[in-house]
């Protein structure tokens, strides 16, 4: 089936038409001059873990090769540096005090105004292969309600968020319950894999003294693994359209995210590599909230003890899980690059939140350094562009906007800004300051504010009314040196609270 194509210069233009609110027919023409748009994120990707960033020692050739082709975002935030409070943010456009979804393990709001519905409101098919997390409940990793064993049937639910494609995935964690069914245990089971995946799947209640961030290796087949699983029905949902409408796919890798079950064919690719997995100094852990907070993250995830043998162990898994899905997003380019969609899609890579993969000897996530709160994120218009870098600071939540402005969407709700003007190339002005947001460990009454500018991040117990940390990003990239109690930096901590934390918190 021929369909128009759109270069760049008429995707630009096009974008800065919305279609008449409430015109279905309005929509549907207005669609003919937008692009389709390809969104593919991994899970807890740090922004270093590419080669685009610089990083030499990674193996992402089709990642990279689309930064040759786009706009690399070098500087982008997410909203909160936890899986269901950054996906909240990246649905709605929303910051987390806005959404209220400050932690995993709780069900999202179907009700909330998502970039999906305005997308579909705007004569779009939306689609979903793979990780959402908008459902949390305990009961469901634990298996102890029976009504959600077979996870299947939360897809209608899950819908509501404006989908109107889905083939929902989950972690591995969530597979290695045997009363668990979603379509990839569905798949390994017709191939007599399943009890096999699940005897190699390590899981929280196992008791098992690794820790959970060391690399457990896999026996699958390359073809046979999650990656690949979301990978070839995305492929699959791509090749199988037989309508004209504009399409937003949005492909939602599992891995890096932990536990980190390494194929043997890209784990050989790092088993001798020498990665810098950054320092092994724990991070300043004063008497006060934020310091509690950290020393019970610690704790939790088993990383203050945490070796340089153990570290380098974890990132060459790490960095082999990151080359596979690499892998699995050069074949669904392939099949996007063969479809009569090539040249009028909009393509942008990204991830809901980082991982610190032993930086200050720390892992996962839950914490605002640099490899947590930042992640890799590039744009690339329909039929490509000039090469470009943007040093400034972004938020994962403009790309929220950004979708929903090409697509001549409306999102009065969405607090991003579209970086559109980014890919024209144009001087727009950079924000003054992100923002993300903890509400800490299990939830336990901590409620932690971020906000940082060009050059320094700042970190506020919003509840307990203390300043916790403060990092200048130029002399202290690795944000070593916390300056919040130095006297000299009272004045510009009482600034950066004055004019940033106080009018966020009481908006």
């Amino acid at each position: 089936m021929q369909r128009p194509t759109l270069s760049r210069r008429s995707f630009l233009q096009a974008a800065a038409v919305t279609p008449l609110a409430g015109s279905a027919a309005a929509a549907a023409v207005a669609t003919k001059d937008r692009p389709n748009i390809l969104f593919i994120t991994m899970d807890e990707l740090q922004p270093d873990a590419v080669g685009f960033m610089g990083n030499v020692k990674a193996r992402t050739p089709n990642i990279d090769a689309l930064a040759k082709r786009g706009v690399v975002f070098s500087r982008t935030y997410c909203q909160g540096p936890l899986c269901q409070p950054a996906r909240a943010s990246l649905i709605t456009g929303q910051y987390v005090k806005q959404h209220g979804q400050s932690w995993n393990r709780i069900n999202m709001n179907p009700a909330w105004p998502t970039m999906l519905k305005a997308m579909q409101r705007a004569g779009y098919t939306t689609a979903v292969v793979g990780k959402t997390h908008f459902g949390g409940a305990l009961s469901m990793l634990k298996g102890t309600d029976p009504t959600h064993l077979d996870l299947r049937t939360m897809a209608p639910w899950t819908k509501q968020f404006g989908i109107d494609f889905l083939v929902e995935e989950f972690d591995h964690y969530v597979h290695k319950n045997p009363k668990i069914v979603t379509p990839y245990t569905e798949y390994l089971r017709k191939k007599g894999l399943l009890d096999t995946y699940r005897d190699e799947t390590p899981g929280f209640l196992d008791g098992d003294p690794r820790p959970l961030w060391l690399g457990h290796p896999s026996s699958l087949a390359d073809e046979d693994t999650l990656a690949a699983f979301v990978g070839d029905s995305a492929i699959e949902w791509l090749q199988g359209r037989h309508d004209d409408k504009r399409f937003f796919l949005w492909a939602s890798f599992i891995e890096p995210h932990p536990p980190l079950m390494q194929n043997a064919r890209w784990y050989d690719l790092f088993r001798e590599a020498d990665l810098v997995t950054g320092t092994r100094t724990l991070p300043d852990m004063p008497d006060n909230a934020w310091g509690d907070y950290l020393r019970r993250w610690t704790t939790e995830t088993q990383s203050a003890n945490m070796t340089d043998e153990q570290a380098l162990l974890m990132a060459r898994a790490y960095y082999s899980l990151v080359s596979e899905v690499d892998d699995k997003i050069g074949k669904l380019l392939k099949a996007l690059a063969a479809s009569p969609y090539a040249d009028n899609t909009l393509i942008v890579f990204s991830a809901d939140h980082g991982d610190m993969l032993g930086d200050h000897n720390l892992v996962y996530k839950n914490v605002f350094y640099r490899p947590s709160v930042q992640v890799p994120n590039v744009v690339v218009p329909p039929g490509g562009t000039t090469p470009r870098r943007v040093d400034v600071p972004i938020q994962s939540i403009d790309l929220t906007a950004t979708f929903v402005d090409v697509a001549g969407g409306s999102l009065p709700t969405c607090a991003g800004r579209s970086l559109r003007p980014f890919l024209e190339g144009g001087s727009e002005k950079p924000r003054d300051v992100v923002y993300s947001e903890l509400a800490g460990l299990q939830n336990k009454g901590n409620y932690f504010v971020m906000a940082a500018t060009d050059r320094y991040r700042y970190v506020y117990d919003k509840l307990n009314r203390i300043a916790c940390e403060l990092y200048d990003l130029h002399a202290d990239p690795r944000e070593m040196h916390n300056l919040v109690a130095e006297p000299a930096y009272a004045g510009l901590r009482n600034d950066l609270q004055k004019d940033y934390i106080l009018p966020f918190i009481t908006a």
